[in-house]
């Protein structure tokens, strides 16, 4: 997938058919920061929380933010909305990654998550250095589009935990391909249109401990389908247990540990 930069996400014709569907359906745009305006009022605030005129690495990492993604907000599955932009305030602060700045307001997980020069995003944990989180805010959209393609069939929610920092280990050959598209460092996925797997990071925001939790999902298209996808899962995915809550995030209801989840649509939906 290519990209124009100096082009809206709403705008570009070179997304993929399933991220301009999603876009198409969920999201709206308000009006975004010009170029000017931050070329104007961008500050930054180093390690010492002093602030300053921000460097010109992230006043054009800002600017190419902006041009692409100021003013994106869409609500990912009902609900709370993600939002997009610097909302008139371009300021950067200083990371363990160098210059970032917020740029976006994750609806459902009510955070903030901040974008670096590089176009990466990561998450500010409290008391802790940043985590990465999405390889750039395209991969992220696409893995929010990937995953509202899918919420609403029948899926099974496991776990799994691995040493801190560390990718679990899957075996790929009991999977569908892997969407790169929509795979980065805490978000990964595999799809053939009939199935779908995800590995959700889940443990970014605690307190830094000597292991990460992974959230493990897979979709079916029934209930017999998704035997078959838990069976292959298991088989790709070593030590897995139960979720960690007795709550579907997903479909918002109270669902057994271990058992899977076999959502009922609303009339309009059916």
């Amino acid at each position: 997938m290519s990209t124009l930069y100096g082009i809206h996400i709403l705008d570009d014709p070179t997304v993929s058919p399933r991220l301009r569907s999603f876009l198409e359906s969920r999201a709206r745009r308000h009006a975004p920061t010009s170029a000017d305006r931050i070329r104007q009022y961008a500050t930054a605030a180093d390690d010492a929380r002093f602030e300053h005129p921000a460097e010109p690495e992230i006043v054009d990492a800002m600017i190419r933010f902006e041009e692409r993604y100021g003013g994106l907000f869409y609500s990912p599955r009902g609900g709370d909305a993600n939002e997009y932009g610097l909302d008139g305030v371009p300021s950067a602060h200083w990371t363990s990654y160098g210059w970032a700045f917020p740029g976006i307001l994750d609806g459902l997980g009510t955070c903030r998550v901040d974008v670096l020069a590089d176009g990466r995003t990561a998450i500010p944990v409290p008391g802790l250095a940043h985590r990465v989180i999405n390889s750039s805010v395209d991969q992220r959209l696409e893995a929010d589009a990937l995953l509202a393609s899918v919420y609403q069939c029948p899926h099974l929610v496991l776990r799994t935990t691995t040493g801190l920092g560390v990718d679990p280990s899957v075996a790929e050959e009991h999977l569908p391909p892997r969407i790169h598209e929509a795979t980065g460092p805490a978000d990964k996925w595999w799809f053939d249109g009939r199935s779908a797997f995800n590995l959700d990071l889940y443990s970014w925001w605690t307190p830094q401990t000597d292991c990460d939790t992974w959230i493990v999902r897979c979709f079916a298209l029934d209930g017999d389908a998704l035997d078959r996808a838990a069976s292959a899962l298991r088989a790709a995915v070593p030590e897995l247990t139960a979720a960690l809550f007795e709550w579907c995030s997903l479909c918002c209801r109270p669902i057994d540990a271990g058992r899977s989840c076999l959502p009922v649509l609303p009339p309009a939906e059916r």
